[in-house]
C-alpha cells in the first residue's frame, strides 16, 4: 500500500512530449509543507487502523516528478519528513520516482539513510530511437546502467514502461519487454500513451502526425507483455494510468487507449486466452463442464458483464458451464 506525494513534474530538466503531469498527477499540491505531509500520513494511518491493516504493508511515495533532480536541500526535507514515521515504525518504508540519468552514486548512500527502499525508474522505452521521438533525454543505456547501479547498492528496482509512444510498434515493444527482463527488475508498470491536452504529443495528434493506438491494440500488446513477464517471474504491479479527477473533465484526454479499468480489460483477455489454449480440442460440445479458477480471478475470468463465458459458448457450444473455486492450477472437468 502506497501514500502517494506528488510533486508535480519538479526536478525534471525537460518536458516529455505526453507529459501533462497536471492531468495525470493532480492528487495535491506540488509543494507539501511539513503541516500537510504529516496530516495526509496521520489520516491514512487512521484509515488504516480502523480496518486492521499493518502499518509494515505501507510506503510513503515520492511521485510525479524527478525526485532526485530536485535541489539536494528539499530532497534532505522531504525525505526527513518520511523518514521520522519509519523510524516510529509507523509505516515499512519509503520510495521515490525518478529518472534513470538523475542516479549517481553519490546519491545511494543518502537514500538508503533515509530509509528509502523502493526507486521507481521512468525508462518507458529500451528502444533508443522511441526515446528520442517522446524527448525523453536519455537512451536505454543509462537505464541499463541505473538498474545495475540501484540493484548493486540493495534497491528494489520498479521500472516504467509505455506502450504505443511515438514511433513505436509491436517489434520495439517486444525488445523493450525482452531488456526488460534481462535486467531482472522487482516489478514493472505498464501505461499505455495517452494525448493528453496542452502537450507536444497533442500538437502531433492534431497535425496527424501521431497516431494513438486502439483500446484493442493496447491490451493485445500489454497482454503479451504480461504473459513474458509472468514467464519471466516479474510482477507487473499495475497496468494503465490511475484515474485523477482532471482526466475525466473534457478535453483533457484527447486520443489513446484510455479505460478507467484498463488493467481489468488485460486480466480478462489474459484469462480469455488461457481458457481458448485449455479447452482447444477438448470434446465439450452439448455437455456440462465444470472450470476450476482460483476464486479471487473468477471475476476477471468471467469478464466485464460476462464476456468471456458469452465467447467461450459460443467457441465451445457446451450445454451448461459451472465455475467452481480451485488452488492456483486452472483446470476443467465434464460432468
Amino acid at each position: 500500500m502506497i501514500i502517494p506525494f506528488f510533486i508535480q513534474n519538479r526536478g525534471c530538466p525537460h518536458r516529455c512530449v505526453f507529459c501533462n503531469q497536471q492531468i495525470s498527477g493532480d492528487q495535491g499540491p506540488a509543494d507539501w509543507t511539513d503541516e500537510s505531509f504529516h496530516e495526509k500520513i496521520r489520516a491514512f494511518l487512521a484509515s488504516r487502523a480502523r480496518k486492521a491493516k499493518p502499518a509494515k504493508e505501507v510506503q510513503i511515495a515520492f511521485y510525479g516528478g524527478n525526485f532526485t533532480g530536485l535541489a539536494a536541500a528539499e530532497q534532505d526535507r522531504l525525505l526527513g519528513l518520511a523518514h521520522c514515521h519509519v523510524e516510529k515504525g509507523a509505516v515499512e518504508g519509503i520510495r521515490i520516482s525518478t529518472r534513470p540519468d538523475a542516479l549517481h552514486i553519490i546519491d545511494m548512500e543518502r537514500l538508503a539513510a533515509f530509509g528509502v527502499k523502493t526507486i521507481e525508474l521512468g525508462a518507458q522505452s529500451f528502444v533508443n530511437s522511441v526515446l528520442e521521438a517522446s524527448q525523453r533525454g536519455h537512451n536505454a543505456e543509462d537505464v541499463e546502467c541505473a538498474v545495475e547501479l540501484l540493484k548493486s547498492n540493495g534497491f528494489e528496482v520498479i521500472l516504467h514502461l509505455m506502450v504505443g509512444l511515438p514511433g513505436d510498434n509491436r517489434r520495439g515493444f517486444g525488445e523493450t519487454i525482452a531488456r526488460t527482463i534481462a535486467r531482472r527488475p522487482d516489478g514493472v508498470r505498464i501505461h499505455p500513451t495517452l494525448v493528453l491536452t496542452d502537450t507536444p504529443l497533442a500538437e502531433d495528434f492534431r497535425r496527424g502526425r501521431y497516431q494513438p493506438l486502439s483500446l484493442g491494440e493496447a491490451v493485445d500488446l500489454c497482454k503479451e507483455a504480461c504473459r513474458r513477464f509472468q514467464k519471466a517471474e516479474i510482477t507487473v504491479i499495475r497496468l494503465g494510468l490511475q484515474t485523477t479527477d482532471m482526466m475525466t473533465s473534457p478535453g483533457a484526454v484527447l486520443g489513446g487507449p484510455y479505460h478507467p479499468a484498463f488493467g481489468s480489460l488485460v486480466a480478462e483477455a489474459l484469462w480469455l486466452e488461457r481458457a481458448l489454449t485449455l479447452l482447444d480440442g477438448a470434446d465439450v460440445r452439448d455437455k456440462r463442464l465444470i472450470m476450476y479458477v482460483p476464486a479471487r480471478q473468477e471475476s476477471a475470468f468471467r469478464g466485464n458483464k460476462n464476456r468471456n463465458i458469452e465467447l467461450l459458448q459460443k467457441q465451445f457450444q457446451f450445454a451448461a458451464l459451472e465455475i467452481k473455486p480451485g488452488d492456483q492450477t486452472f483446470n476443467y472437468s465434464i460432468s
